[in-house]
């Protein structure tokens, strides 16, 4: 059977259509298609997909100490990186201070 899809070119396409076909090419355009055929798909907002990089980003930059400057850089209040970097603030509160001796040093 003869597949009409692989012969639709742009000018067959509604104004839409054709935004989109020239954003991925007409082989991507068929390809999603034939993938989702009619169906509705959900286009993520940018900063859905950035804001777990950004908050990675952040706690791997954190050190401990500063708050403020990841807030400038980032674009966020000291208050919202405080509830990004929290696990990383106990886990860095809880390291032994360089030089601090044990309980397990003196048995």
């Amino acid at each position: 059977m003869m597949d009409l899809l692989d012969r639709v070119q742009m000018d067959d396409l509604d104004d839409e259509q054709q935004v989109l076909a020239r954003l991925i090419g007409m082989d991507g355009f068929r390809a999603l298609v034939r993938k989702y055929n009619g169906t509705h798909i959900y286009v993520p907002k940018i900063e859905s997909l950035e804001k777990p990089v950004r908050d990675k980003l952040i706690r791997e930059e954190f050190d401990g100490k500063n708050y403020r400057e990841l807030a400038r850089k980032y674009g966020l209040t000291e208050t919202w990186i405080r509830s990004i970097v929290i696990e990383k603030a106990k886990e860095i509160r809880a390291r032994p201070i360089d030089g601090q001796m044990s309980l397990t040093d003196f048995l």
